[in-house]
């Protein structure tokens, strides 16, 4: 008999045959060849997930970029448009003002605000129209409110600077006049 046959686990008593253990393969056939087979397709299988997983997760990234920088894109007109809009106000007010005798001075100004609307049109730019319409928050800054018997409480009476829409979204809310109740006096005018 061989000592290492002899001896034995310390923790259990059985005989100790950690040696045998690790000098015998993974998987073996019944005539004693090793087959590699089924470890091979299984580690083929894990390359083939990781190869996959890292496949869709570069795609979702290369989507999450684009989305981002077509954001960006659309902020950087966004923000550029609204700060132009200032000077389509100034043509409105400066053509709002009665004529002083210089025609060819104004018809260059109507000129240049057409072209300045029309491009403001071409990206999707347009103003709209708030009075006589309920007031809303989400369209409306209300700067001062108004008692009158003529419209209902809550209705824009006049607009002060227009709003302006980009597709469907607020890019300006409209500054207006509101109508609220009017005032009741009591019998000794008060």
């Amino acid at each position: 008999m061989n000592n290492q046959e002899n001896e034995q686990n310390p923790i259990n008593g059985e005989p100790d045959n950690s040696e045998k253990a690790c000098s015998e393969t993974p998987v073996e056939a019944e005539n004693g060849r090793i087959d590699l087979s089924a470890e091979l397709e299984k580690a083929v299988a894990e390359w083939q997930d990781k190869y996959l997983r890292k496949l869709a997760e570069f795609d979702n990234f290369r989507k999450r970029t684009r989305q981002e920088q077509e954001s960006l894109r659309q902020w950087v007109i966004e923000s550029l448009l609204v700060n132009l809009l200032p000077v389509m106000d100034d043509f409105d007010r400066m053509l709002a003002m009665p004529a002083n005798g210089d025609d060819a001075f104004r018809k260059g100004v109507e000129m240049i605000r057409e072209k300045f609307r029309g491009f403001l049109e071409s990206c999707d730019v347009k103003k709209f129209e708030c009075v006589g319409q309920p007031f809303n928050p989400d369209e409306h800054d209300a700067l001062m409110t108004r008692p009158t018997p003529d419209f209902p409480a809550h209705t824009v009476l006049d607009v002060i600077t227009p709003g302006y829409r980009m597709g469907d979204r607020v890019i300006r809310h409209a500054q207006v006049v509101v109508s609220s109740e009017p005032e009741e006096r009591t019998e000794d005018g008060n």
